[in-house]
């Protein structure tokens, strides 16, 4: 019978990992150095994770705050909840590098964009369903693309915060808000 996966190792290494993201870079992340760093075995570290990138998502992922799927009665109410918690999290100039940086390794390595994908698909979860209730409401087009309406949604303040680099108001959450939700509307 196999032993159970040590969580005490696990947080060493997810502790190392984000160590290494946040003040070094992604690149940095390898097994080798949070085996290194952590004290853990490179051995213990392949239990918990298939390889350096699927470790390197983990510690990003548990970094980033996770929405729950809010359901407010409105979608405009919805993605209020939504976009007000993305702001949260990428207020830290730290989040714009890392962002940039993992952009940069899912264009120049397709096993990570693989990684990063499915990473992201989690996370669209939270608009993706708020978008398919405003739908059944009868708020949003019922012929839209969901896939396309999303990034509609999220275009806006990926544009105004991590391309751009500066701060979103509350004065402009609500603007992109108007505007976004009579874009979606039923025609």
């Amino acid at each position: 019978m196999a032993r159970p996966l040590s969580e005490e190792a696990r947080a060493k290494m997810l502790a190392t990992a984000q160590e290494l993201i946040v003040t070094i870079g992604i690149d940095s992340c390898t097994v080798d150095e949070v085996a290194r760093r952590s004290g853990v075995a490179k051995t213990t570290i392949y239990r918990h994770f298939a390889d350096a990138d699927e470790l390197a998502m983990t510690a990003i992922d548990s970094m980033i705050e996770h929405v729950a799927a809010p359901d407010h009665g409105s979608l405009r109410d919805d993605l209020s909840e939504i976009v007000r918690a993305f702001r949260r999290v990428v207020q830290h100039d730290a989040f714009r590098q890392l962002f940039a940086d993992l952009l940069a390794r899912a264009v120049r390595d397709p096993e990570f964009k693989k990684v990063y994908e499915a990473t992201q698909e989690m996370r669209h979860q939270p608009l993706r369903l708020a978008i398919q209730r405003g739908i059944a409401r009868g708020e949003v087009d019922p012929e839209i693309d969901l896939e396309t309406a999303m990034y509609f949604v999220q275009g806006p303040f990926v544009a105004k915060r991590l391309i751009e680099t500066g701060d979103l108001t509350e004065a402009e959450i609500d603007v992109f808000l108007d505007l976004i939700i009579r874009a979606l509307a039923p025609r």
